[in-house]
């Protein structure tokens, strides 16, 4: 029971530590997470005032893949052109992963689709790969030739996420979610 009671002091010491931390210092630090799941704190104190700070949180919910969170944070950036681009980057993301869903789930033909090439994210880059080797798909997921690595694209209706799969050889160098 002393435990529990010291695990959960701790807890609530850090997260009340957390509070007081400024939004760069919390991304320069990795709290990524942190402030992914607190966004509606920052976009209700910095919406139409600092949208440098919420495109950072937004940028927090990317390095974590959570695009649907970000979108909320999309939604709120337009006052300024940085949050417009940021804003645009965000929903063209999110649309790049609900193309691949339904490519998946219906054999959608995305080889038309025109978007914005995002090659900065490992997202963007398997929608382009997806669109020139159109892949057949099978239990839901295929695979793309990415040069250096094979990639394995899932999708679990379940939990929404879309899941990326990077091989070498047949050893998996990394694995992304995107939720």
């Amino acid at each position: 029971m002393r435990i529990l009671l010291a695990v959960l002091f701790f807890v609530f010491l850090k997260a009340d530590n957390l509070q007081n931390k400024s939004i760069v210092f919390l991304f320069k630090h990795n709290y990524y997470s942190y402030l992914c799941t607190h966004r509606w704190l920052y976009i209700n104190r910095y919406e139409g005032k600092r949208e440098d700070l919420l495109s950072v949180v937004a940028y927090a919910c990317l390095k974590k893949h959570y695009l649907t969170y970000a979108l909320d944070l999309a939604k709120n950036l337009r006052y300024t052109k940085e949050g417009r681009i940021n804003s645009t980057y965000i929903i063209s993301l999110f649309t790049i992963k609900n193309f691949i869903m339904r490519y998946i789930e219906d054999g959608f033909d995305i080889s038309n689709i025109q978007i914005p090439n995002i090659e900065s994210d490992d997202l963007g880059k398997v929608f382009i790969l997806t669109k020139i080797q159109k892949p057949k798909t099978e239990n839901g997921s295929y695979r793309v030739n990415g040069g250096e690595y094979n990639i394995s694209v899932s999708y679990k209706i379940k939990t929404n996420e879309l899941i990326l799969e990077f091989y070498k050889g047949s050893q998996l160098i990394k694995k992304e979610k995107y939720w």
